[in-house]
């Protein structure tokens, strides 16, 4: 049977959507640049600010245009449930490059790096997964784009463990606090990451 579309939907959520991971992309690669190039890090750290603050722009965007938009691509629930998780990855982003800064690291530790590369990637597959949610009929790609985060985010789980344990054993309870913080940021970004794979697996089941 075919459906007719009575009204037509307005796509252009998906090129704000699509605008908002291009930014977190750029967010995850500054901060990789970040780590690398240190004794630049101010530089990078308002390049991030930046980018969260055109993030911002971007996710009002799309909330002020569901709040005015009849006929929606997608449920309105399920627009409100990617633009929070794809603003939440820039927050985290940023949140991580202030406290380098706030905390007076001299020098990132390697496993910080190791944990940015992870966030990386996985920004890399949301970039890719949005995209694809053009079109939920490609549900064996977006599916497969989907499973690829949350192993990102088992990965990022795993460093995240083994660097605590450094630190605990290396016995400086303030060095320990600054860079959990630090470390914490960066998880949570990644975990953004798995929570939109796991809202756009359930879109595309709804879609199916």
């Amino acid at each position: 049977m075919v459906r007719l579309r009575l009204l037509p939907r307005d796509e252009r959520f998906f090129d704000l959507f699509e605008q908002a991971t291009e930014i977190i992309v750029a967010g995850a690669e500054t901060l990789q640049q970040m780590l690398d190039d240190f004794g630049q890090a101010e530089i990078y750290r308002k390049k991030i600010a930046d980018l969260e603050h055109a993030g911002d722009a971007v996710i009002h965007q799309v909330m002020d245009k569901l709040n005015r938009t009849f006929v929606t691509p997608l449920d309105p629930e399920d627009i409100r449930a990617i633009a929070s998780r794809l603003d939440d990855i820039i927050d985290f982003t940023q949140a991580a490059a202030e406290r380098l800064i706030l905390y007076h690291v001299k020098e990132p530790l390697p496993v910080s790096r190791e944990m940015a590369r992870v966030l990386l990637a996985a920004v890399g597959e949301v970039r890719k997964v949005v995209v694809l949610l053009r079109d939920c009929r490609q549900r064996k790609e977006i599916m497969e784009i989907c499973i690829d985060i949350n192993r990102l985010e088992n990965t990022g789980d795993t460093v995240y463990r083994e660097a605590l344990g450094t630190l605990f054993s290396n016995g400086d309870p303030m060095e320990l606090m600054r860079w959990k913080e630090i470390f914490d940021q960066i998880e949570q970004a990644i975990d953004q990451c798995e929570d939109l794979a796991d809202v756009i697996e359930s879109i595309v089941v709804k879609h199916a």
